[in-house]
């Protein structure tokens, strides 16, 4: 049976990603939103998977986290979860600075430094928790390819007119 603590901890960045993103996400239906005129590389996913897959791997990294909190009467983790905590800080800053502020080489940069975080993550949870370590791994593949998407509608968009005349 799963604990309170255990679902609380799954769940937390799930929600702490789904309220950033109704906070300032895109307004997909609006074709004079900012966000349907920038120009995506050929490989950008449709943008109904962003969300599965988003809450997914949220729901992993939360429950990475329990299984390594559920090891502090063993070890100590303060270590391991401030790494998390700071991994998962850096990637709820993406979304406010991509659709709020539209700062696309900020945005790419906050990515990159979320890939890092996930890998530090990985490094800090496996001596504790092999599993919890390798429930990072789908994050650490999707943000590496977020990385390289957010990088390259970075490039993209440098001379996006339809960007400069809102």
């Amino acid at each position: 049976m799963m604990s309170f603590k255990a679902v609380g901890l799954t769940v937390f960045p799930i929600g702490c990603a789904a309220t950033t993103g109704a906070l300032f996400g895109p307004k997909v239906g609006d074709k004079n939103d900012w966000y349907n005129k920038l120009i995506f590389p050929a490989y950008n996913p449709p943008d109904w998977v962003f969300k599965p897959v988003w809450a997914s791997l949220y729901g992993l990294m939360g429950f990475a986290s329990y299984r390594i909190l559920s090891k502090s009467g063993e070890v100590d983790v303060t270590r391991a979860m401030t790494t998390y905590g700071t991994q998962l800080a850096i990637g709820m800053m993406w979304t406010p600075v991509f659709f709020g502020t539209h700062h696309l080489k900020t945005s790419a940069a906050i990515v990159t430094a979320f890939a890092g975080g996930i890998f530090m993550t990985i490094r800090e949870f496996a001596p504790i928790d092999e599993l919890a370590s390798q429930l990072m791994y789908p994050a650490m593949a999707w943000v590496s390819f977020a990385t390289l998407l957010g990088w390259h509608v970075a490039y993209l968009n440098e001379d996006n007119k339809a960007l400069k005349e809102q």
